[in-house]
């Protein structure tokens, strides 16, 4: 291997807002190599390889491409430089052919500028021949596509630009085993060929196929790296460093709640999923749900944590298995229908699924709640008025006056308006998904002082997180995913980051 890399960073830092996504972050991948980027949800992998493609542009620090400065302003960019990326999400025009999406950008021309398609559509056979897909795709609409066949042209696509770089972001996530080799395949044919391959994964049954060097992130900081695709080594690097006790191997233990719980062990439980399947998404999953438990719920990317949740709520389909609550047989068909009967859902993006932005802070409380305020069909305007002024006082959010518009607030503000919202509705079972992402160190504590205190009245809470500390720190019973599986559970001390780890990334087995 040449000793001059061919992609540089140094020193690369990346915020949003209060959220330091990464600080101080170097990297080299030489041509030729293929190197694999890790880490936990949230470690800075994403918004590393954003940077490279120009997605992001960089707060601090700097990259060179081929010796030379390298400052993509737009992912156009990065690809007439080189840097080519297939995310994990299929991204193509879907409403064009896949020849379309194959040469957008690049067309071939004739003379007076007229479409040369029949020279395209041998390119394009030749294309998609590499990754032994039938050409007959070439007149399909995107749209109508798999996904696992919409994200194999998005390869092709990035191959056909010649990149020098080709950034994969979880590329097999959607692909079937027999699809995932012929990717590997065609990744050692580029990388021979002397492309520098990066490559986003949480499989570790893949690490030896696909890399020949793995490097860790770790809260947005560089963690380490290496050349030996020990499980053991690479779960010890991706540990998180927090505020919670740490065991004796070095990962995070699950520390005691300061606030006592209200329900048992033994208490009946509030939900339980029986066996409960969604075609492609997560099959046969089982577990319980206890009053004044806080049961959290943990997996990579494309594990099904959010999935699974939007389906107790009725918002997608469940091909097989039951769900009970309260004792009785539930069958969701919508999260309205969820929330009447007890069931409050917190999104995980707070300001495309969450608030309503073009209304006031006390709009967006009370929206959910307003049956209670009613009579005869007409909102009581004082009721409203109390119930808005109550649960601001009792999650202290911070507004001018109920009146002011919710974008006025900040990110932290906007969210205990939501919790508050889902509270005056007095659910029995509360599902937080995600939710302390975004926000400042103090709001967060804050709702962790909030979502134990819920517990403790008795209500359930079902807590899915990206974040190991905020996991361990607040749950009773964890639960984790691992593509589409519930792979391991645990109770109290039996909790630990490197039981978590082992199991979200399929090491456990």
């Amino acid at each position: 291997m040449q000793s001059t890399p061919l992609l540089t960073a140094r020193g690369l830092t990346k915020r949003f807002g209060a959220t330091k996504a990464l600080t101080d972050v170097d990297f080299d991948i030489h041509a030729g190599e293929r190197v694999a980027i890790m880490g936990e949800n949230g470690a800075g992998k994403s918004t590393l390889m954003k940077l490279i493609a120009g997605v992001y542009t960089p707060d601090a620090g700097s990259l060179t491409l081929g010796g030379d400065a390298y400052a993509p302003a737009t992912p156009t960019d990065a690809i007439r430089a080189g840097v080519s990326t297939v995310y994990q999400e299929p991204s193509g025009f879907s409403h064009l052919t896949v020849l379309e999406n194959l040469f957008m950008g690049r067309q071939t021309t004739r003379a007076l500028g007229w479409l040369d398609k029949k020279s395209m559509g041998r390119e394009a056979g030749e294309l998609l021949a590499r990754l032994q897909l039938p050409t007959r795709l070439l007149k399909r609409r995107m749209g109508d596509l798999s996904l696992a066949d919409q994200q194999q042209v998005l390869i092709a696509r990035a191959v056909a630009n010649e990149a020098r770089v080709l950034i994969l972001d979880e590329p097999t996530s959607i692909l079937t085993d027999t699809e995932s080799e012929r990717l590997f395949q065609l990744v050692d044919q580029l990388s021979a060929a002397g492309t520098a391959v990066c490559y986003i994964t949480h499989r570790f049954d893949e690490l030896e196929r696909v890399a020949d060097r793995f490097v860790v992130l770790r809260d947005g900081q560089n963690s380490g790296e290496t050349d030996d695709p020990d499980r053991e080594g690479l779960l010890r690097m991706m540990g998180s460093v927090s505020s919670v006790e740490v065991g004796a191997d070095g990962g995070l233990v699950a520390t005691p709640d300061d606030v006592e719980d209200a329900g048992a062990p033994t208490s009946a439980p509030v939900l339980v999923v029986d066996a409960l399947s969604s075609e492609g998404i997560f099959r046969d999953i089982s577990f319980a749900v206890r009053p004044g438990q806080i049961t959290g719920l943990y997996g990579l990317v494309g594990a099904g944590r959010s999935e699974l949740a939007l389906a107790i709520c009725g918002e997608l389909p469940i091909d097989a298995g039951t769900i009970a609550f309260q004792g009785k047989p539930y069958r969701p068909h919508s999260s309205r229908t969820a929330l009447e009967q007890g069931i409050a859902y917190l999104p995980e993006d707070r300001k495309t699924q969450g608030i309503f932005p073009h209304l006031s802070v006390g709009d967006n409380l009370s929206a959910a709640a307003l049956r209670g305020v009613s009579r005869a069909g007409f909102v009581s305007t004082a009721g409203e008025r109390d119930l808005v002024a109550t649960w601001m006082d009792r999650l202290s959010i911070k507004a001018e006056t109920p009146a002011s518009s919710i974008t006025s607030l900040s990110g932290g503000n906007q969210q205990k308006v939501l919790l508050a919202r889902l509270m005056a509705t007095n659910p029995r079972l509360l599902i937080l998904d995600e939710p302390t992402r975004g926000i400042d160190v103090g709001t967060k504590r804050e709702i962790h002082r909030r979502i134990r205190e819920l517990a403790a009245t008795g209500i359930a809470v079902l807590l899915i997180s990206s974040e190991m500390a905020e996991l361990l720190e607040l749950s009773d019973t964890v639960h984790v995913l691992h593509e589409g599986r519930l792979t391991w559970s645990a109770v109290g001390s039996e909790i630990t980051e490197t039981a978590i780890l082992r199991a979200a990334t399929g090491a456990a087995a």
